[in-house]
């Protein structure tokens, strides 16, 4: 297709499902790397350095996926892919601040409490669990979550390995 913009997609496996003890953990991660507009993704690369138009991740909790999602100009594929490791490395990295982590913990406790007001999220979270064999609630998810300590995230974020990366450029001159 005579497209203008590419689609950079990045997949990483983790041994971190939502039968692990880890999965709490594996949430704020996500949140603090690529899940929302406060995230590593959308204010280091998107804002900052301009070089993806969007930037986020997402974990598919019953694979121990983790996706990661950008459109960018097709010219700046290096650029952007290496920009989203070096913040992905960051992490692994321990550099998270305790502020990042709080303004995350916010927002997921936030969008589970949204959730629990949702007949159709209650209805999904209950049907996640019954497939992972597992019987928590959302409020048992959020104790977790408040529980969950930097060095527990980091743990997490290291056990990320970058499995595949799909590039969509559009057709070549």
């Amino acid at each position: 297709m005579d497209i203008t913009q590419g689609k950079l997609c990045l997949g990483l496996r983790t041994p971190i499902t939502l039968q692990d003890a880890r999965y709490p953990a594996l949430l704020l991660l996500n949140a603090v790397f690529g899940g929302g507009v406060s995230s590593k993704l959308f204010r280091n690369v998107r804002e900052k350095r301009s070089i993806c138009y969007y930037a986020s991740s997402s974990v598919d909790a019953h694979k121990g996926v983790m996706m990661i999602s950008s459109g960018i100009d097709p010219g700046d594929y290096e650029t952007a892919r290496d920009a989203i490791l070096a913040e992905l490395h960051a992490c692994q990295a321990g550099q998270i601040t305790e502020e990042e982590l709080e303004m995350t913990r916010r927002y997921v406790l936030s969008s589970l409490r949204a959730g629990m007001d949702s007949p159709g999220r209650l209805d999904d979270y209950s049907l996640g669990q019954i497939v992972a064999h597992q019987d928590g609630t959302m409020e048992q998810l959020m104790d977790q979550v408040r529980q969950t300590t930097l060095e527990q995230v980091v743990a997490a974020a290291k056990t990320l390995q970058l499995d595949t990366i799909y590039f969509l450029k559009g057709m070549e001159d």
